[in-house]
This record gives structure tokens, C-alpha cells and sequence, in this order.
């Protein structure tokens, strides 16, 4: 049974980080309520991780089952901040869920490098041993050769998450910011959380996307029980309109 949610603290009203949060609630109520297409779409895709993450359960191939666990995380993340309108931030999560599924799909195929990647803080010498193999281009050039299709998704997927707010970049500016000018002066604004804008829309949908791509490859790493469990023919089915 699930409880009600408890009243707020004391003097939670006073706090502008409390303000702040209970106006982005506010907006992923709105979400949930005008963009139910999008919204759809994005729960059966958190029931294909969920899927697959009973089904790795009973899977030997176990280590690669803590990189689905982050990238579901990181997808629920996602999801929350782009449901509440924080457009670039969401982004930089959507660019960790593809890192997870990428290095849960490296190990997977290079057992032997589970170690380097467990003793990165052992020393200086460790961490530069993990730098040097583990880079974002081998495990995407990795993905490509192991799935054609997911590894080419893959790699623009992962371009658009650091144009559009997993770097700094002027993209990730540009998209929330408002710029009024008058006769004397010109007034810059950057929305910390937006609305149910052309931005929003298209941060909606590369939730989506990423969170397909990354189940995706981890598919690859377990086909077996992705058929079994039904993943397949989720996944399947959410691709449809992406």
C-alpha cells in the first residue's frame, strides 16, 4: 500500500531551496498531466529495465548487472528533471546512462579488465591505467561493432547529451535563456525550470531515446533473458515513433 506523503517540516515554506523544489514538483505534476503520450512511453520503458533487472538476477553474468542497476537510476533521474522542465541538467544524466550501459557492455567482453577497473584509487598509477583504457570512443567504437545499429545510436545519442547540457556548451545556454531589450537596456534571463516549451518536448524524447539505447546494449550483453523476460518485445515496441 503506498503511504501519503507527510506534511512539510517546519519552516520548510521559508527556504528558497524548498520553494525551488516545490515548484519543480509543480511542473512534473503538469507533465505527467498534458504530455501523457510522452509520458506513456517513458513508463514502459522503466518497466523494460525493471524486466531485465529481475531477469539478471539469474544471469552469470553478474558484474555487468551493476552497470543496468546505475543506468536505471540515472534514467529515473532523468526522467524527474525533465519532467520538472530542467532541461539541461536532464541531459547530463541522459549522457551517465549511456556511460553505464557502455562500460557494462566493456567489461562484459573484457572480463579480464574488471580488475583495473575495480583498483582505480589504488595509486596514481592505477587511476592512469583505467584513464587510458577506459575511453568514451573505444567503448563506443566497442558498441558499434557488437551491434551496428545501437553503437551508430549510440554515438549521436551521446554527441546531442554533451551538446545540450552535459557540457557547457552554447546549445545548453541558448535553450532556456530569454533575452528582453528595450530602448536603454538589454535583459538576459536563463529559466532554471521551463515550460511546456519546444525544448521540453525534445529533452522528452531523447529520454526516451537514451533510455532504449542503453536498455539496447545491455541487451546485447543478455539475450537470452531480455527474450525471456519480455524485454525484447518491449523494447520493441517503445522504438516505435523514436
Amino acid at each position: 500500500m503506498t503511504m501519503p506523503l507527510p506534511p512539510p517540516p517546519p519552516n520548510w515554506e521559508g527556504n528558497e531551496i524548498s520553494k525551488f523544489f516545490d515548484a519543480a514538483r509543480a511542473n512534473e505534476f503538469a507533465t505527467f498531466a498534458n504530455r501523457t503520450g510522452e509520458v506513456a512511453r517513458l513508463t514502459d520503458i522503466d518497466r523494460g529495465y525493471r524486466k531485465a533487472i529481475d531477469g539478471v538476477n539469474h544471469s552469470q553474468d553478474w558484474f555487468a548487472g551493476f552497470f543496468l542497476l546505475r543506468a536505471h537510476s540515472n534514467f529515473l533521474a532523468a526522467c524527474r528533471l525533465c519532467w520538472s522542465a530542467q532541461i539541461p541538467e536532464s541531459y547530463a544524466l541522459l549522457r551517465s546512462c549511456l556511460e553505464n550501459a557502455l562500460y557494462g557492455l566493456y567489461l562484459a567482453k573484457n572480463p579480464g579488465s574488471r580488475e583495473t577497473w575495480l583498483r582505480r584509487q589504488d595509486d596514481a598509477a592505477a587511476k592512469r591505467k583505467v584513464k587510458d583504457e577506459f575511453k568514451i570512443g573505444t567503448m563506443l567504437n566497442l558498441a558499434a561493432a557488437m551491434d551496428a545499429t545501437e553503437g551508430t545510436v549510440a554515438k549521436i545519442l551521446y554527441e546531442e547529451t554533451i551538446d545540450s547540457g552535459a557540457h557547457p556548451n552554447e546549445l545548453a545556454l541558448m535553450q532556456t535563456l530569454q533575452i528582453n531589450k528595450s530602448a536603454d537596456h538589454i535583459e538576459f534571463k536563463s529559466n532554471y525550470l521551463d515550460q511546456d516549451s519546444v525544448a521540453l518536448r525534445a529533452a522528452l524524447k531523447t529520454t526516451a531515446q537514451v533510455g532504449v539505447c542503453a536498455l539496447s546494449l545491455f541487451r546485447v550483453i543478455y539475450p537470452e533473458r531480455f527474450d525471456i523476460m519480455g524485454v525484447t518485445d518491449l523494447l520493441r515496441h517503445v522504438k516505435v515513433g523514436l
